[in-house]
Parts: C-alpha cells; structure tokens; sequence
C-alpha cells in the first residue's frame, strides 16, 4: 500500500463538507454562482475530476482580471476548493499551488463574518497536506506549524488526529523518530477524544517502521511497539483490512535483518480464523442495523459482509497470513538459532495448512528441522511424505540426505543399512548426497558389528572425501573398526594419526573414545605403559564421559597382566560404582565378573585362599542384579567355581554352570559357551571317568536336538579328554582306544553337524584336527574360512594361522605361500596371543627361505632372536638354522660357517637341528679349504673332519633312542665323516689321538 496516498485520502476527506457555507457568498452573479454550486455538487458526490474541471473553469473565466477587486477575499475560497479536488486527485504540486493562492492573494482585510475568505489559514494546513503528498517533508511540517500558529482557534476546525499522524509521518521520513513518536503518541492516546480513525494510526505507524527499516534503527521500533502495544492493536474483524500492511512491514524488517521487530509486528496480524469468527460476531451483533460506532471506528454492515466473504474465501485458499506467519517466525527462529522454534512452525505449516501454495517448501524444511529436532523415525515420516508427494522435487536429494543422517545419529542403523544401501549405486560419486551415504552406511556397519562390511566403505570415505563434512567421524569409525578386526598394529597408527589431527576435545568429540581404543592397541600387544597412559587421559581430561567407567575396567585388565592386583582391583570397584550410578548394567556386570576372576582365582597359601572367598559376594551380586541379559553370565559361572568350592558351595556352583550350558545352548550364537563347558568337563571328570562323561555329554540335560552348536561342543569336549588321556596314559591298549575315540569323534563331528551350525571355536578345534592330525590337511580349510568369513571376531586369530600354516605346507606353490604369509604377517601383527604370534614369525622365516627370499628371511629372523624386543625362544633353533641357510643362500660363507657352528654347538642334542647345521658346516667348511696360521689349529678341511667326528662320538651313544628321521640325519652325518676320513690329506682321529699318546 503506498503511504502518502493511504493516510492523505483519509486527510482531504475531512475537508469537504465546509464548502457549503460559502455558496451564498456568489449568489449575487449567476454564472459564478452556478459554476460554484455544481462544482460543489460534484465534490459531494466525490466527482474529484468533474469539480476540478468546473473549479477550473470558474477561476478561468473569473479569475484574470483583479477577482480581489471584483469578488473580495472569498473568491479565494474558490481557489482553496480547487486544491481540494486536487489533493484528492493526488496533483500535489497543483495542489500547493492552488492552497499557496487561496493564502497569499486572498487575504482576509477585517472580520470575514459576513463574506471573506473563510479558508485562508486552513489553506496552511492542506498546502502541509500537498506537500507531504509530494514528499516535500520539511515543507510540510513548516506549513503545518504556521498554521498552528495562525489559525483562528475559534473558527477554523481541523482534524487533530489526522494532524498529528502527518506531522509523524513527515518526521519519520526525515529520521526525526523522537519528534514523529510523540507527535503519534499524542494521536494513538487520544484517538478517541479527538478522534483519530485506525487508518490515520496504521498510517502513521507504517511510516515509522519504513523510516526504521531504512535507517537501519530497530531499537526505536521495538521501543515504540513496547510502550503503545495496547492502543496499537486493531479488533480483529478490522484488522482483517490492514494485515497485508503489518505483513509486508514485517517482511520488510525480516529483510532487514530486524528479527525481533518482525516478531512483534506479525503478532499484530490475527489469524484468519480469529478474524473470521469475530467478524460473525459483529455482525450477528448489528442485526438488521446499517452501521454502528466503535469507539473513533464504524461498523457498517454492508463493509463487514464483504470483509466476511473475503475471509471466507481466504480460508478456502493457499495463502493465508497465518501462513506466512508461521513461514515467516520459522525463518527468523532459525536464523536466530532457535532451531526448535522454526521446527515447531513447520510443523503447524504442514499440519493445520497442508494447502499452502508454499506446501513443498514448508514440508522440505520440516524435514530439514526434524532431522534436527527428532532425528529417527519422525524424520523418516516426513520425509517418505515428501518424497511420495513431490516426487518430481529439486529436493529429493537433500530430502534423502536429512532422512539417512537422521536416522543415522538416532541410532536406527538396521534401517539405515536398509535404505542407503539401496540408495547408493543410484547416486553420483563426489555428490554430499553420495558423501552421505557412504557415511551413512559405513557407520551403520561399524555400529551393528559388520566390521568386515565396513572395512572397505570405511576406507572408500576417507580417502574420496578428506575435506568431507564428516571426516573426523569417518576417520575415527575407520580406525575403530580396524581394531575390533584386530588389526592391531593398523589399527595403532591410524588412532595415532586421528589423535594427532584432531586433538581439541571441543571439536572431536570421539576423542574420548580413540584414546580408549588406543589403550586397547596397547594392551593387546603387550604394551601396558602406553595403554595406562592412554586410559589415564581419559579419566583426568573426560571425567564425565560415556566411556568412563569402561576405562577404569579396561586399566584393571591392565594391571593385572603386569602383576599389580592390588590396583587392578581398586580399578575395578571405581568401574563398578561409576557404571551402578549411571545404571550402566552392562559394564557393571563387566566389573564383577573382573573382581570375581581376580579374587577367584585358585591360588596357593592362606592369604590367597582368605581372598579367594572374597570373590563369593561378588559373584552373588552379579546373579542377583546382573545376570538377566548379561553377557557376562557364562564368564562369572566358569569364574566363581573355586571359589564357591571354597565356601562349600561346589555343588551349588556346578548346577549353576550346568543351568547356564542349557541356557546358552538355546542360542546358537552365545559366546563363551565352550568355556562354560570345559569349566563344567573339568568339575565333573572329578567325580567320573572320560567314558562316563561321554554318555553324560551326549544326553546333556536341557539341550536339545536342535541345539546343534551346544551339542558340537560337548562333542569336542569329550574330544579335548580324550586327548588328555592319551597325553597323560602310559598305557599303550589306553592310548590305542583314545586316539580310537577321538578319531570317531571327529568323524562324527564332521558328517553330524553342517559348518553353519558349529561355532568358530569348533571350527578351528576341527580345523586343527584335519590340519594336524590327518594326511589330508586342505581338508581344514572350508573350517577356517568359515571363521573368517563371520562378523564374529572370536578365535579369528587362530582360524588365520591354521589357514596359514595349511597354505604353506609341503609343496605348495609361490601363490600359497604368498597367501600364507600375508595371512601369518597379520597374526603376527594383530593377535592379542603370544603363541600365535611367535608361531607366525617363525613359519614366516621358513616361508620366505622357501620362497628363495634370502633378504626377507634373514630380516625376520633376526626380529624372532632378538630376546629382549621379541620374547620369544620356543623356536630359536630352528630359527637360527634359518638364518645360516640363508647366509649360505646368498653366499655369506663365513657368515654361514659362524651360524652353523652356533646352532650346532648349543643344540648338539636337538638331531632335527644340529645334524642339518652340522651337515652345512662341514660342506661350507671343506669348500672354503682356508689354511689355518695357528698350528693349535686345524684348517678347514680338517677342523670339519673333527668337528664331524666329535659331533658322531657326543651323539652316538643316543642312537638307540633316535627316531627313524633324527637317525637318517645323524647317518648322514657320519658318512660325510668317514668320506672326509678317507682323504689323504686328512689326518684321522686314530691319529691325532696317537700324536698325543706320543706326545704325552
């Protein structure tokens, strides 16, 4: 609506109806009079162009010659009746000319009683009038001020509402705001005593806030709305005319940045239904009335009838103010990052005015904010109502973006997986909605456990999107996940990297998490500084965080791998009250299993066994608080045993561990059952014999036909006596009937239960069996890869090294043994298991020397006899039999000599060993042919002749008891002796022991 015509339409109408006092002051000259009279017929019927053509007209064809002389001052009058035409023709410059003339040339010499210019001084006022029309703002307010000061205060009458809302406006537009607000205060308290109409205050207010908004000065409108709120606001069946005004000033301070006057002024414009329902009110009020006053307002029938239909109409339609308010306060909400505030608006927007012509836009920020606000289910709802009613939408890519992160941060990973992974392949690489995706469902992966489907999604993320708005979760979920494959080494430099490249806590918050999983590195790979380290940040910098208490269970495992069970169970009992005070179940039952373990252990002496019934309440906890659900029930059960046996509770404990085996057999999935069962095997076998126990196992109460896991591992347990006995039995007929056994056993295991149903512990336990046991070893591996091919991370290590060592086995190809050796390096690397690892450096060195990779081998080699870095010795000989092959291999001869002699002097006993090294030797040795410059010692060829011969004398005297092979070595040795013997130039030991008889 344009301002100045708004507020001066009101303003000149107030000035018609005086004209007729003059119409007798022409009656003396017809013409004059008659072109008076019509021209103010005209006016009264609101004629503005007829009486402004006949005013013309009369001050043409009156006006030339000295109409003062002629007429007197009241032909000014016809001049100020012009200006009135004029001013509602809005020809404002015509205008203050015409009121100009009216006052300058037409003024009053005495008392105008009987005839002057009645209008002279009113003539200021709408001269003010004109130029406020035209924008002439000074000059308005100097107009309106000498009138003030001129006027007759007993004759010329004027509108003091109207007045003061013009002086307002032309103040506002000048930015004179202190000025224009107390001239539109003095008309908004007095409207009704003066009165002033709501149109001349809604014209003075707009005039306000456009003169704000383009000076930029919000504090004086929100000031002015504070102090005049109430006389400000229109009844709502009015209001209904001037809601389009108070909505573009509101969008026009929204515009400008001006939230929170945008704020106020929507609250101005009621809803349509509010409108609607107050104008029925009104004119059911009315009844058969034309009009009725409303304070300084009328209420006219016919005038609210329409507003009526209007109304009406507007209910039926997609534009409501309502509705732009409610688009509008969401906007500013948001931008004033009151996200709930604008997700609330939408909301309403979609829910109370799903025909918005602006419904799309509404609902894609709805979404937007939901996914906020309520990320999960309700973000999906709209989304998926988004997506099925604007199929066709710009938005359909971010729609499915928000839903996907959504439901991802609520934790609906299941769903999540359901639908990105469908999504995927559709979306183009380098897109946010790809970006996303990935993410998305990488992360849903890593957080239901499928670390092997993670693994390369992971790895895909971080390397296609480093500058991704998801880096730092995406490089976190990659390093984590590396560690629950048990990749531990990888893992350990990935989380370094991540610690190093987002060390503020404020912005990473998986910091807490990645120290934790660093300490976890640690601990597996024996490395108890670092891991203490890394857990002691965790609880002095994140007291408060969710990983907390698993920290302090995590230390207690810590220290007690060093030997500090003092603090290892100070750690546990700070576990277990920090997880009982935020009800963390889990990881409380986490704590008393620990301390049960701890304490539980049978140990010698009285001191241990005073400790060993301390584990008893703790165990009974657990059971009474903990048990239902726990993961650790079976770990607790196997536990508590000696110590229940200590309190004369066995029975008791060996019920309850039998109770459980039936339980957990129920679930084919149920880890830790095989040791429940070994628990349990090695109880019973206390009271009955391996046969016994067999019957028992194959009619174990409470498991039944389908519990096929459970029914394998009792299986295997018995397999696991059996082989007991054959290790402990001197009985030949014993040994016989147990290796009998267990060959049916395993046989059994094999054609009875399908790879799906036995668990990774049985597979490997078989797997072993066919590696080991069996002239067909390949036969193992559909075992192995069983294990590997599972989510399942148990026995993981042991199912790669047994594939491994199927892999390399006699005769197998350069492709195997590659295979082999990538699968040893990660057991070296990852496993948590000193054994594995130290087997798998050591069939490595045999691998690569058989590979002819002399370099490689000799490298790990040295890695492996390095005592104080590695630990490790179960396999130094063969080992360093390695390492000189290896010299030998790359023609280090005296290298290889100097090995050979090492290996053969410390194992002299070892056949396997010595004999090969011996063999090398004196080859080595004999080939070299080096004289020797002491005479105390012999060269070459004779120092390996002796060697050779004492090496036949020291071991000879066991040949009754070398096996078959260790005899074909030592034979071999000794004919390499006498062939050296029968030499010429070789002085033989009969000899040499006849010198010294000499000698001596």
């Amino acid at each position: 609506m344009n301002l100045r015509s708004h507020s001066i339409s009101f303003l000149g109408a107030a000035c018609v109806a005086p004209f007729v006092l003059t119409v007798a002051a022409f009656a003396q000259d017809e013409d004059i009079g008659s072109l008076v009279n019509k021209a103010l017929v005209a006016m009264r019927a609101h004629k503005w162009e007829e009486a402004l053509a006949l005013s013309t007209k009369t001050v043409n064809d009156f006006g030339k010659n000295n109409p003062q002389q002629l007429y007197g001052a009241q032909f000014g009058t016809i001049y100020y009746r012009k200006g009135i035409c004029e001013l509602k023709l809005k020809k404002w410059d015509d205008a203050m000319a015409s009121f100009q003339t009216c006052y300058d040339e037409f003024p009053n010499a005495g008392d105008v009683a009987g005839g002057g210019n009645l209008y002279q001084k009113m003539a200021l006022l709408k001269w003010g009038d004109a130029a406020l029309g035209a924008g002439d703002w000074k000059l308005a307010i100097q107009q309106y001020e000498k009138f003030l000061k001129e006027r007759d205060k007993t004759r010329d009458k004027y509108s003091k509402g109207a007045f003061h809302v013009s002086m307002a406006i032309c103040r506002y537009n000048l930015g004179q705001f202190p000025e224009g607000n107390d001239n539109l205060e003095i008309a908004i308290n007095n409207k009704r005593r003066f009165p002033t109409p709501d149109a001349a205050i809604v014209a003075g207010f707009q005039a306000l806030v456009t003169g704000a908004v383009l000076k930029g000065n919000e504090q004086v409108m929100i000031d002015f709305i504070d102090k005049n709120r109430g006389e400000l606001v229109i009844p709502p069946y009015e209001m209904q005319q001037y809601s389009r005004v108070f909505m573009k000033l509101a969008g026009d301070a929204v515009g400008a940045d001006m939230n929170r006057a945008a704020l106020s002024l929507y609250q101005f414009v009621p809803s349509t239904e509010v409108a609607l329902d107050d104008t029925r009110v009104r004119l059911k009020a009315i009844g058969d009335l034309r009009s009725v006053k409303d304070g300084s307002n009328v209420m006219v029938k016919g005038t609210l009838e329409k507003n009526l239909e209007m109304l009406e109409a507007e209910m039926r339609g997609k534009k409501m103010p309502a509705m732009v308010k409610l688009a509008a306060a969401a906007f500013i909400h948001e931008k004033a990052g009151n996200v709930r505030g604008a997700y609330s608006s939408y909301m309403q927007l979609e829910t109370y005015y799903p025909n918005s012509e602006k419904r799309e836009d509404n609902l894609f920020n709805l979404v937007r904010t939901a996914s906020i606000m309520v990320p999960g289910l309700e973000t999906q709802k709209y989304a998926e109502r988004f997506v099925k009613d604007f199929p066709k939408s710009a938005q359909i890519p971010v729609v499915r973006r928000l839903m996907l992160s959504s439901l991802f941060y609520d934790g609906e990973y299941e769903l999540c997986i359901e639908v990105a992974e469908s999504m995927i392949e559709t979306l183009d690489k380098g897109t946010p909605e790809h970006d996303i995706c990935l993410h998305v469902l990488s992360g849903s992966y890593f957080y239901t456990g499928e670390y092997d489907k993670a693994k390369p999604l992971l790895d895909q993320h971080v390397e296609e999107y480093p500058e991704s708005l998801f880096v730092i979760p995406a490089r976190y979920f990659q390093a984590s996940n590396i560690s629950r494959l048990q990749f531990w080494s990888k893992a350990a430099g990935l989380l370094d990297n991540f610690l190093k490249d987002y060390p503020d806590a404020a912005q990473n918050i998986f910091l807490p998490f990645a120290l934790y999983d660093r300490a976890s590195c640690h601990f597996a790979e024996e490395q108890a500084e670092g891991a203490l380290e890394c857990l002691a940040r965790i609880i002095k910098e994140f007291p408060e965080c969710n990983v907390v208490d698993q920290a302090y269970n995590l230390r207690g495992n810590v220290e007690e791998s060093i030997d500090n069970d003092e603090l290892a169970e100070k750690a546990y009992l700070r576990a277990l009250e920090i997880a009982e005070t935020r009800g963390n179940a889990v990881v409380a039952g986490e704590s008393l299993y620990s301390l049960v373990a701890l304490l539980g252990e049978a140990k010698k002496g009285k001191e241990e066994d005073s400790r060993l019934k301390e584990a008893v309440p703790y165990a009974d906890r657990f059971w009474k608080n903990y048990a239902d659900g726990s993961p650790y029930k079976p770990q607790v059960a196997v536990a508590q045993v000696p110590a229940f046996y200590a309190v004369d509770r066995g029975e008791e404990a060996l019920n309850q561990l039998r109770d459980v085996i039936s339980e957990m057999a129920k679930n084919p999935e149920a880890f830790g059952l095989e040791a429940l069962i070994n628990s349990y095997t090695e109880a019973y076998l206390e009271q009955y014999t391996p046969e016994e126990l067999k019957e028992h196992y194959y009619n174990f109460p409470g498991i039944r036909s389908t519990d096929r896991a459970a029914r394998a591992l009792l299986r295997v347990a018995v397999i696991g006596v059996f082989e007991d006995v054959i290790k402990k039995s001197k009985d030949a007929a014993r040994v016989r009937s147990g290796k009998a056994m267990i060959k049916v056993l395993f046989q059994q295991l094999k054609t009875d239960f399908a790879l799906k149903n036995l668990t990774n512990f049985i597979l490997v336990k078989v797997g072993d069996y066919l590696r080991l046991n069996t002239s067909t070893p390949r036969e193992a591996l559909p075992y192995y890869e069983e294990v590997l091919g599972r989510s399942d991370q148990s026995y993981r290590f042991p199912a790669l090294l047994g594939q491994a060592d199927v892999y390399g086995g006699l005769k197998a190809g350069e492709a195997d043994i590659d295979k082999a050796i990538e699968a040893f390096t990660r057991v070296y690397d990852d496993s948590q298991e000193k054994s594995e690892r130290e087997f798998s450096l050591f069939r490595i060195v045999e691998l690569q020397m058989a590979k002819g990779d002399y370099v490689a081998a000799a490298e790990k080699a040295n890695v492996y006899l390095d005592r104080k870095t590695s630990g490790f010795s179960k396999f130094s000989a063969k080992v360093g039999l390695l390492l000189a092959n290896s010299f030998e291999g790359r023609k280090m001869v005296n290298d290889a000599i100097a090995m050979y002699v090492k290996i053969w002097s410390a194992h002299m006993g070892n056949i396997k060993i010595s004999a090969p090294a011996m063999l090398s030797w004196m080859k080595l040795s004999w080939d070299r042919n080096q004289s020797s410059k002491d005479p105390a010692v012999p060269g070459d060829r004779q120092g390996a002749y002796e060697g050779g011969a004492k090496y036949i004398k020291l071991t000879g005297r066991f040949k009754d008891k070398m096996s078959d092979e260790d005899l074909e070595l030592w034979n071999e040795v000794n004919k390499r002796m006498q062939t050296y013997e029968a030499n010429p130039n070789i002085k033989s030991m009969a000899e040499i022991e006849r010198e010294k008889a000499e000698a001596r």
